[in-house]
């Protein structure tokens, strides 16, 4: 607890002389998605959110329809965090780069398999990530995984993070695309892709409509009539804990995203959420209807692949 409190009150110093607020947005959005996963079941999240010791942001207390909109977002989130490992493992990565992904529970089991996997997050996130590692990490973790700190338009700090990565390099970004302006969104995938030239590999998302993916696992719970609801209390949930308006209507065409990725060097291909039926913590809690939708959600082309041109 000591180390702790030590970690924290350095990431307040470093909160008060860069950007304090936005510091403090992410490290918020880091244990949110914390408390779906561990919701969801996944041990390491799990682990995370008992070290941190705090309490989690939303219960039925405090927020309508909980249930729900718990259930949906643990889900949500726990195919994108099955989807990138299966992938990985799938392709066999040996690198990986996971972008703003907050605390990444997953870089935990890819380091454990001896992959060499950075995450990328803001300097709060990488203290208490780098802290949770070393409590709780295998050996072989805490070997292969590192936190660095750096912003995703910032070329030379991505770049200066990615350098010793030997190989080709699986990126991984999920969650983020939606907060970002415009002209933030174009410089972060300029970056993304001169990693890729220099590395080889790939960039895998399901940021891109992302408003579609999340209404159909939605749907897969609670039917198609319920969808915009739950989508639209999860979106109200978010803009308050960030204090800000979230775009969900840029690049959620298809189209319009793949011609964006054109413009900026990158070329996308939509595969499967997974190439077989997933193995989800979250099972247990479904019905068998429910489980039997949540399949064929799986199965769709959910997961956009981006290569360098």
């Amino acid at each position: 607890m000591k180390k702790f409190l030590a970690v924290m009150m350095f990431a307040l110093m470093i909160a008060t002389t860069a950007r304090a607020a936005e510091f403090e947005m992410v490290e918020y959005s880091a244990q949110v998605k914390l408390q779906w996963l561990s919701a969801a079941g996944i041990p390491e999240a799990q682990k995370f959110l008992k070290l941190i010791n705090r309490p989690v942001f939303f219960t039925k207390d405090n927020l309508g329809d909980f249930e729900r909109i718990e259930l949906t977002n643990s889900l949500y989130q726990e195919l994108n965090y099955a989807a990138a490992i299966e992938y990985v493992r799938q392709k066999n990565y040996n690198n990986v780069f996971d972008l703003a992904c907050s605390l990444s529970p997953r870089a935990m089991i890819l380091g454990d398999e001896g992959r060499s996997v950075v995450v990328g997050e803001l300097q709060t996130v990488c203290l208490i990530g780098d802290w949770c590692l070393e409590e709780f990490g295998s050996k072989k973790a805490i070997e292969n995984v590192e936190y660095k700190s750096f912003w995703l338009q910032d070329k030379q700090g991505m770049m200066e993070s990615a350098k010793n990565f030997k190989g080709a390099v699986c990126i991984i970004e999920q969650g983020v695309s939606i907060y970002l302006t415009k002209d933030v969104l174009a410089q972060a995938v300029e970056n993304i892709r001169d990693v890729l030239k220099k590395h080889g590999g790939c960039l895998i998302t399901s940021d891109f409509t992302q408003k579609k993916y999340f209404m159909d696992v939605a749907s897969a719970l609670y039917g198609q009539d319920q969808a915009p609801t739950i989508y639209a209390e999860t979106k109200a949930m978010y803009e308050k804990v960030f204090e800000d308006k979230i775009s969900d209507d840029y690049l959620q065409d298809e189209k319009e995203a793949m011609e964006f990725l054109k413009t900026h060097g990158l070329v996308a291909e939509k595969v499967p959420l997974f190439s077989t039926t997933p193995k989800l913590f979250i099972s247990s809690k479904l019905t068998p209807e429910q489980l039997r939708k949540v399949n064929e959600v799986a199965a769709k082309n959910y997961l956009w692949v981006i290569t360098a041109l």
